[in-house]
């Protein structure tokens, strides 16, 4: 059974744990307490983002674009996340040592503390292998575009800009 760990408000593990159906309720979140979920920002070199489409059957958000990532499960580091949820929904193999944290935050509504990574790779995203129940596509944004698209979060795009400059 997935375990997840809650985190508190400075991303640091409190001890308290969910199952993967507990975590999906805020109520069972505590007070002061978040569930830690990563994201990945992988850019091109023409400082394209990749996004994928979130699958039309998905619970929360379906049909919305957004970044690889998910929950991070018990013991697994954050950056271990990012790698692995990567590789499950669109196929695509990270090293971890190119990884860099682009922002670290709670999202106190939301009852997340989200760890976002970021990469500058080149995907072939016609060799993309897609988790089916998770993404529908990818497709690459130019970063002026991604402020106008139906999308998942972008608090991580001011962080992104500077990386880029």
């Amino acid at each position: 059974m997935e375990m997840h760990e809650l985190v508190d408000e400075n991303g640091e593990n409190t001890g308290k744990l969910l199952t993967h159906i507990e975590a999906r309720n805020l109520d069972n979140i505590p007070k002061n307490c978040y569930l830690h979920i990563v994201g990945v920002v992988i850019v091109n070199s023409k400082n394209e983002v990749l996004l994928q489409k979130r699958s039309r059957f998905k619970r929360v958000k379906p049909n919305v674009w957004g970044i690889c990532g998910g929950k991070i499960d018990y013991g697994e580091t954050p950056i271990d996340a990012g790698v692995r949820e990567t590789l499950e929904e669109i196929g695509v193999k990270l090293d971890k040592d190119e990884l860099k944290i682009l922002i670290k935050q709670p999202i106190k509504e939301e009852k997340i503390y989200c760890t976002t990574y970021y990469i500058k790779q080149d995907v072939d995203i016609d060799k993309c292998v897609l988790q089916k129940e998770e993404v529908e596509e990818v497709k690459y944004f130019k970063i002026d575009e991604l402020e106008t698209i139906d999308n998942e979060g972008i608090e991580w795009l001011d962080n992104l800009k500077q990386f880029i400059k």
